[in-house]
């Protein structure tokens, strides 16, 4: 067994649409401020619903002081690992003992991130908002979502040699990249080119 390393880099073809899931757990704080909200039913006020979207859009947002706007790196290491069969026939489990990533938060680079200090640029500025309606037992409910346009990411990946090798990875990469994606409601918004080098 050797263990070898890749450098990797993303670069979307269209937008990219982040989904924090921090949201589903009921103790969160932005669970409970939606709570707030949601809890009125029939007697949300026009900055209710403001509020609201406000609270989504800062949730389902990756950012970290330091870093800014970042893709958690595993999107990529568990698409590579869910992607490896269709391209190398190698299954889930396999390649998750095989691939591991250098660092956690790969920063996103993107149109207009100039414009980006804190994360409330982002929650108030409508460039990085998208609003959608979807379907929620029944019915159409609006959310909101940050967006990015021109966005791009870089990281290094360490794999095992023994359950891949470089060709089978870059394989694996380019073809996940450009026909899963990344983010949220893919692969109508997340797709994506790859760079796969040796590190």
């Amino acid at each position: 067994m050797s263990i070898q390393q890749a450098r990797i880099k993303i670069t979307g073809l269209n937008y990219l649409l982040q989904n924090n899931p921090q949201t589903v757990d009921p103790f969160n704080s932005f669970s409970k401020a939606m709570k707030a909200i949601t809890s009125k039913k029939s007697n949300k006020t026009e900055d209710d619903l403001i509020a609201l979207g406000n609270i989504e859009t800062e949730s389902k947002l990756y950012f970290d002081e330091e870093v800014g706007v970042y893709v958690p790196t595993r999107w990529l290491t568990e698409a590579i690992c869910t992607g490896a069969f269709a391209v190398i026939k190698t299954g889930k489990d396999k390649m998750r003992g095989g691939i591991f990533a250098t660092e956690e938060k790969a920063k996103l680079q993107y149109k207009d991130m100039s414009k980006v200090k804190t994360i409330t640029d982002v929650v108030m500025n409508p460039t990085f908002r998208h609003r959608a309606l979807l379907p929620q037992m029944g019915k159409r409910i609006p959310k909101d979502f940050p967006i990015f346009k021109d966005w791009s990411f870089e990281t290094g990946i360490e794999f095992d040699d023994t359950v891949v090798d470089f060709a089978g990875l870059k394989r694996v990469v380019e073809r996940t990249a450009t026909y899963v994606g990344f983010g949220d409601f893919r692969p109508t918004f997340g797709r994506a080119v790859a760079e796969v080098t040796n590190a």
